[in-house]
């Protein structure tokens, strides 16, 4: 059986290699893996390495984000639907799939999906909290490529939370210009739109369910009491699972999408509170990684679909 490793059991298996001077065919065989594998663990590693020296929050860094299950829970939400929600008028969109490797740590703070329309057009969509200069520069470097693999039919779409981004909004050079669409969640009021969302939803309108899981990176840092305003978002949102059990991976996937924004202290109270209704099973260890090949084994075993939420492939 192919073997499996956490992001935190790679890192170790690829140091061995390259900080202890273990030969790599030595490596391979401990851990039964094909030199294939590794050099890929390699190749990822070394393509994010300035990811390491970013300046980013505090909170949140030493635990992952589950990237599958983010790209899981927008395939399935977003699927019908269009980007209205974000500000982006679109199609009804027919795929999303991921740009970046399932790797990649929370602290870098990425989102970074692709959809695609009924019109065939593609939207990269990338979220960066406390955007900088130096990051419009990166996604420059992105844009060719997705560019290649979408045949130039791509628009790039920025997301900024955290702070207030004042720097240049495009790059423009002897040869081209990149020119990105910037959605700027700093500018939204969050606690003003959950009320609009709570009276909707009283009212029996639930089309502006799918913003939740994007409202806690709304407003600038210093508006509001982050942490306090994630507990807002995700209680409401366990209301709103205890009449309707199919809203258990809204709720699941705005914890992922905002355990990058909020203490580790509040994620696992949250994550306490939310584990009551087994929303999290496949959370169990607290890198998001173990409950995948749990949830896996279970679905294949019992046959229920229920192993889509314990593993996010």
């Amino acid at each position: 059986m192919k073997p499996y490793f956490t992001p935190k059991e790679k890192s170790e298996i690829v140091k061995q290699h390259f900080l202890h001077a273990t030969p790599l065919d030595e490596v391979c065989k401990t851990y039964n893996i094909d030199p294939l594998i590794f050099e890929k663990w390699k190749t990822s590693l070394y393509e994010n390495s300035d990811l390491v020296f970013k300046q980013t929050p505090d909170d949140g860094l030493d635990y992952y984000q589950n990237y599958d299950f983010v790209i899981n829970w927008l395939s399935q939400a977003f699927k019908g639907q269009t980007l209205n929600v974000l500000g982006i008028d679109t199609a009804p969109i027919k795929r999303v799939c991921s740009y970046k490797p399932v790797e990649i740590a929370i602290n870098t703070g990425v989102v970074d999906v692709i959809f695609e329309d009924e019109n065939e057009k593609c939207y990269h969509l990338e979220e960066q909290r406390n955007m900088s200069e130096s990051d419009l520069y990166r996604f420059a470097t992105q844009h060719f490529s997705v560019a290649r693999e979408w045949r130039d039919n791509v628009i790039d779409i920025i997301l900024i939370s955290g702070r207030a981004y004042n720097g240049k909004k495009e790059i423009k050079t002897q040869s081209g210009l990149y020119c990105p669409q910037f959605i700027d969640f700093t500018q939204r009021d969050g606690k003003q739109r959950l009320e609009k969302i709570r009276q909707a939803v009283a009212s029996g309108d639930t089309s502006s369910l799918l913003e939740l899981v994007f409202l806690p990176m709304y407003g600038k840092d210093n508006d509001l009491n982050r942490k306090e305003f994630v507990k807002e978002v995700i209680l409401f949102e366990i209301e709103l699972l205890k009449q309707d059990p199919t809203k258990e991976l809204l709720v699941a996937a705005t914890l992922m999408m905002a355990n990058k924004i909020i203490d580790k202290e509040t994620f696992d109270e949250l994550w306490r509170e939310i584990k009551m209704f087994k929303v999290l099973e496949f959370a169990e260890e607290k890198g998001y990684d173990r409950g995948q090949k749990d949830g896996y084994d279970k679905g294949k075993n019992d046959g229920k679909n229920e192993g889509a939420l314990n593993t996010a492939k």
